[in-house]
């Protein structure tokens, strides 16, 4: 009998890659304030300028690592190229466990940043051809839940164990996800689109229910054909030029970064980043390690709930919902400090706002701005085009997240706390704007018709 019974089965069991991406971006939310301590667990006192390039490296390295992307998807496939991308992730984490100076610590979460690139980019392209295109949605947010796991992981136990006990059990993580997806199936869409044939029907064969028939193959295997064989015309001069010269590539590539900006400038990154930061300077009423907890938690339920919405409602109801949310919850906490450190108001009968605030927020943000951007560049590009721009995208996404990151504690010094909370506010109404007018919805469609859909013109 096949190791693996059914495509829903697979794409759930890559999830552990989400778990360890998003371990590395939240580790900073227990870890910065010990590195800013006089008792700093690397033996030297990090100042706010060496904390910022500790929290934006990540998100540096993502780039770069998105953009390293495409080369090694299309060269080894999607399968190896997550299992390579666990490697330098293993060692950051290591590294990060030992290292003794700034600049050591910064390198390391450039790595583990590379290797994020490489996983987010990667992820949804082979969950999106391994998957039925009317549990797609789900099994993508699937991941969502299981990546906010990683976060909840680390935000419940990093505040009460010691620093390096900390990096190391996260570093243990990408090696269980090597001995689990070293048995999965590649996607046969690589395979067929390589000549591989043989290998390519003996995947799907595994993909497909152990009961499916052979007209069921056959059919799906015919589907897989045509998806491919629409852009054999056009594969040797794939580009950037190529894509921007296609007028439904632009489209798809216009949905996909304005979907990524909302996210990479809505702020989630860069709150669960400084979480514990943020509710000190806030003087809440519940302490730094408790709501870190609490609101690592909170998460998991929206989330689920996503994941059951994506394919009923669609993309866009999330996204419309989440975004609003988002923004109100971020313009009460940019007023919270505005009260707090310009007008000097009393706020202690509100100290708890903040918190109560922020797990609203992180319990709207991944129920459609972040579900729905990880979901929607695995279904809109056309097969040739796949690779490059999902890499264009995420490249776009980890330089927002790094600029914010990089700049969120300078900003706040010179104009205060609030005036970064109101940004995100704003991007999180555009948000919701984008979603009610311009987004289209992918729900229930094939590759193929999501493409035919691109070249119509009320998409313009």
């Amino acid at each position: 009998m096949s190791l693996v019974r059914s495509r829903r089965e697979t794409a759930k069991l890559t999830s552990l890659a989400s778990f360890c991406a998003l371990m590395v971006g939240t580790w900073a939310s227990p870890s910065i304030p010990r590195l800013l301590s006089k008792n700093s667990p690397i033996g030297v006192t990090l100042n706010h300028q060496e904390a910022s390039w500790v929290t934006s490296a990540p998100p540096l390295g993502f780039t770069l690592g998105s953009l390293l992307t495409p080369v090694i998807l299309d060269v080894i496939g999607p399968k190896r190229s997550l299992l390579l991308a666990a490697l330098p992730l293993t060692i950051a984490w290591f590294g990060t466990a030992f290292s003794k100076s700034a600049v050591l610590l910064i390198l390391m979460r450039f790595i583990a940043g590379l290797a994020d690139g490489g996983i987010l980019t990667i992820l949804p392209l082979y969950v999106g051809e391994v998957s039925d295109k009317d549990i797609r949605g789900k099994l993508i947010t699937f991941h969502t839940i299981v990546a906010c796991m990683g976060s909840l992981f680390v935000l419940s136990i990093g505040p009460f164990i010691q620093y390096q006990t900390l990096a190391l059990t996260c570093g243990i993580f990408p090696l269980i996800f090597v001995a689990i997806f070293y048995f999965m199936p590649d996607s046969p869409y690589f395979l067929i689109k390589k000549g591989k044939l043989v290998e390519g029907k003996r995947s799907l064969r595994r993909l497909l229910a152990v009961n499916a028939s052979q007209n069921a193959i056959e059919a799906r295997l015919n589907e897989i054909e045509q998806t491919i064989a629409k852009s054999i015309g056009t594969r040797r001069k794939v580009n950037l030029w190529h894509i921007l010269s296609e007028r439904h590539f632009r489209i798809a590539l216009f949905f996909s970064l304005n979907l990524k900006l909302i996210f990479g400038v809505s702020g989630w990154t860069t709150i669960k980043a400084f979480l514990q930061t943020i509710i000190g300077a806030a003087a809440s009423s519940i302490s730094p390690q408790s709501s870190s907890l609490i609101l690592g938690i909170l998460q998991l339920p929206s989330v689920t709930v996503a994941a059951f919405l994506v394919d009923k409602l669609g993309r866009k109801a999330l996204l419309v919902v989440s975004s609003v949310g988002c923004a109100i919850t971020m313009g009460i906490v940019g007023l919270y400090f505005y009260l707090q450190d310009v007008v000097k108001a009393d706020l202690q009968m509100v100290s708890w706002l903040p918190t109560i605030c922020i797990a609203l927020y992180l319990s709207f943000l991944p129920m459609g701005i972040f579900t729905v951007s990880s979901v929607i560049p695995g279904e809109i590009f056309a097969d040739n085009v796949k690779s490059l721009s999902a890499a264009i995208s995420v490249t776009f996404s980890g330089s927002w997240t790094f600029l914010v990151s990089k700049f969120f504690l300078q900003i706040s010094d010179a104009w205060g706390m609030y005036a970064m909370f109101w940004i995100f506010s704003a991007v999180c109404c555009y948000g919701a704007l984008f979603g009610l007018f311009i987004l289209p919805e992918t729900k229930g469609k094939s590759f193929i018709e999501i493409q035919n859909s691109l070249k119509q013109k009320r998409y313009c």
